[in-house]
């Protein structure tokens, strides 16, 4: 009877044990997902390092761990350009947590991925329009103005593509305009001179204006 218990313990012990340190791995990634983004250090090897980390803590026993596994693996697929894994990643989560910070996410990639559709009137697409562009040129100006570059222009492209879904082109010259101004601003922070002449000639294409103008000449001065 005793060595029934002492197994027990063991094996309840060796349980705890393996939850605890997936639950400190988990944090620690979290960690350092989180300076990296913070800092601007992001790269494509250590997206790809990070991802593979979480991938396999997204099959833990733990279902905290694991859903906050799958949260980090859409938010780098998102950063990544990659929306229909993204939607993947926190639709699983979504299947098993209605957390908000998970319901968010799910609700911005379904917009994204959303068709346009032809079918509802010009009044309600309008509401959704103006919505969906104001929410999201406001998370996009808190990562500008965190110093976040590349999120802030992964981010304005994926809302190119969530409203070109929406809208026409020739009726939303104005947005597209802006936000192509704003990649141009994004790319010339992170030295990428000849990404950012192409996009300020696509928004002074769309909407010439004298701001717009103005920042083609400071980029032609780098």
């Amino acid at each position: 009877m005793l060595h029934k218990y002492i197994i027990i313990c063991i094996l309840i012990l060796f349980g705890t044990s393996c939850k605890n340190a997936n639950q400190i791995e988990l944090e620690s990634m979290i960690d350092e997902f989180n300076h990296l983004k913070n800092n601007k250090l992001i790269e494509k090897n250590k997206l790809q390092d990070l991802k593979t980390i979480f991938e396999n803590l997204s099959y833990s026993s733990n279902h905290n761990v694991r859903i906050s596994a799958l949260f980090y693996l859409s938010e780098i697929s998102l950063i990544e350009n990659k929306i229909n894994e993204a939607y993947d990643f926190i639709n699983e989560a979504y299947t098993t947590s209605h957390a908000d910070s998970i319901y968010k996410q799910l609700h911005v990639l379904k917009n994204l991925l959303k068709p346009r559709d032809t079918t509802n009137n010009n009044k309600i697409n309008n509401i959704e329009f103006e919505n969906i562009f104001n929410i999201g040129r406001t998370q996009i100006k808190k990562m500008y103005a965190d110093k976040n570059y590349l999120n802030a222009e992964n981010q304005t492209l994926a809302l190119i593509e969530m409203i070109s879904t929406l809208k026409k082109t020739n009726e939303i010259k104005i947005e597209l305009a802006q936000l192509y101004q704003d990649l141009a601003i994004f790319c010339s922070q992170q030295n990428k001179i000849d990404a950012a002449k192409k996009y300020i000639q696509k928004a002074i294409k769309l909407n010439s204006t004298s701001e717009s103008l103005e920042i083609e000449k400071l980029i032609n001065k780098k």
